[in-house]
């Protein structure tokens, strides 16, 4: 697991960030990148574990893989979605699901792996000014 610490963001309280991938690498490149002052990032290798710390705590959003061993991220999502149907999350797949995750709504997406900085963070900016409005 991987902890990003706890700063001070722009309004004082970090965006809590879950994040779930199961090849390690990238898993810690990306904490990397997705690492700011205003946000903290959980990371786990499945589902499974994610989904515990999701029960246990709250979450601003969810960025999930795929293809992940035991529990897919398409049925972690449906879990998502059942306990708390307002988070919103992000798919990182190299698959096209657009008309799959279109049955939730606005609140899921899906971004084309690998990812940059720039696209997730335009990703997340735009579930943060959704969620003010």
């Amino acid at each position: 697991m991987v902890r990003g610490t706890t700063l001070s963001g722009s309004a004082g309280v970090p965006l809590r960030i879950l994040y779930v991938e199961d090849n390690e690498i990238v898993r810690e490149l990306t904490c990397e990148m997705l690492m700011r002052e205003d946000r903290r990032i959980v990371a786990f290798g499945t589902a499974e574990e994610a989904l515990a710390e999701f029960v246990e705590g709250g979450f601003d959003l969810v960025i999930t893989d795929v293809s992940l061993p035991k529990m897919s991220g398409i049925e972690f999502v449906r879990e998502i979605r059942r306990l708390r149907p307002d988070t919103p999350v992000i798919v990182a797949t190299g698959y096209p699901l657009h008309t799959l995750l279109s049955e939730w709504g606005n609140s899921v997406t899906s971004v084309n792996k690998p990812f940059d900085s720039e696209q997730i963070d335009v990703l997340i900016a735009a579930f943060i000014s959704n969620a003010a409005s």
